[in-house]
């Protein structure tokens, strides 16, 4: 406190020029605010917020429409087309004698002789569609569909609901109608009470599935599934195998697959016999960049050797190992291999075998079972 008092006192006129001098300060820093530039600015506000995108829905699409004749029922909001009518929507066809749409559900009705091309080449006909205005949801009446992969379906009455189509009673097949008489029954179908095809996952469900061959019942399954014809590869068990020989009595072959990865796969196949028991196989397979190989393996316990007796499939265990490749070295040259390794000459006749021996192209035609061994490199 005492050196406070005893602090010298400043003039009044230089402390008023010192007010006067910090605020002039002050409004040149105000000034100097105002005047910000432009790229200085944008550093200090916040960027505007983004617009939310707007994603052109199928509805959204123009529909072309052609017919003979058009009403309109504006106190009810429908359009009526009538007369070989054809809708063109979304890279789609939907052909009928009458198309009425409804404005309000967003729903057409068609009738009379339809036909919906989809973008993919899959044809339905149906005496009767109601369906979304995108085609994506509805059902259909006496519907008969052809899939772009020769595949058919037909049912009295079928559901769409997105990705998901329904058949009930319906029937699957791969086949052809026959060009002589279109009625009768292809060589085999699936009937079942429900057809369930997931486009999405691309399989095919089976409910109270019947398998029939020329017409004729052969097997029931309860349920069932496969994967529609536009999947290549797929894990699953593949088509049974049925033989019969005197050596092994019947066989059945149930080939499992395993899509591992794009380029390798691998196929396990037990076959039962009613005479010598399980013969197990399995075959490799992968590709390279610049060729492929694989490599196959089988072998059996015998039950019963006693048909082999005095040659020289009379012994317990018996199998083989084999393996081929081939690689292109240029456009116009390759290398390869081929070999096979047997536990006797005559394995692969007494089971059925010897289509898949890996022969070399060079000796196709000639008898060149081994006793043992067999390999060759080419080039």
């Amino acid at each position: 406190m005492a050196r406070a008092a005893n602090r010298p006192r400043l003039p009044r006129r230089r402390t008023s020029w010192g007010a006067l001098v910090i605020f002039a300060a002050a409004l040149a820093l105000l000034a100097g605010a105002g005047a910000v530039s432009p790229a200085t600015a944008q550093l200090l506000m916040f960027p505007p917020r983004p617009k939310p995108v707007v994603r052109q829905e199928r509805s959204q699409e123009q529909m072309l429409v052609r017919a003979e004749e058009i009403n309109y029922d504006y106190t009810n909001e429908r359009v009526s087309a009538v007369g070989n009518v054809q809708l063109y929507f979304g890279g789609s066809t939907l052909e009928a004698d009458r198309v009425i749409y409804d404005q309000k559900t967003k729903r057409l009705h068609a009738e009379g002789n339809v036909q919906l091309t989809e973008a993919d080449g899959t044809i339905s006909h149906g005496e009767i569609m109601d369906l979304s205005d995108d085609y994506r949801d509805g059902f259909v009446d006496s519907l008969r569909l052809d899939a772009p992969e020769q595949t058919r379906f037909a049912a009295p009455r079928a559901e769409r609901s997105g990705n998901f189509t329904v058949f009930h009673n319906g029937v699957y097949t791969a086949c052809e109608p026959c060009v002589e008489d279109p009625k009768r029954p292809p060589k085999w179908q699936v009937r079942a009470a429900r057809i369930i095809h997931d486009q999405d996952e691309k399989m095919i469900y089976f409910e109270d599935a019947l398998l029939e061959f020329g017409g004729v019942p052969l097997a029931y399954m309860p349920y069932m599934s496969a994967p529609d014809p536009t999947v290549k590869r797929k894990t699953g068990v593949l088509t049974p195998m049925f033989s019969s020989s005197s050596v092994y009595g019947l066989g059945v072959a149930v080939p499992y697959y395993w899509a591992l990865a794009p380029d390798y796969d691998f196929t396990f196949t037990p076959m039962i016999t009613t005479k010598q028991g399980p013969l197990l196989q399995g075959e490799w397979r992968q590709r390279l960049l610049d060729g492929a190989y694989s490599i196959r393996a089988s072998g059996i316990f015998q039950l019963d050797k006693e048909p082999f007796k005095d040659t020289a499939g009379f012994r317990d265990w018996r199998g083989s190992l084999e393996t081929s490749g081939q690689f292109n070295l240029s456009d116009k040259w390759v290398w390869g291999w081929s070999g096979t390794l047997l536990s006797d000459k005559n394995y692969l006749y007494d089971y059925g075998l010897i289509r898949n021996l890996q022969v070399p192209s060079n000796l196709i035609g000639i008898n060149i079972t081994p006793d043992y061994a067999l390999s060759q490199i080419y080039l």
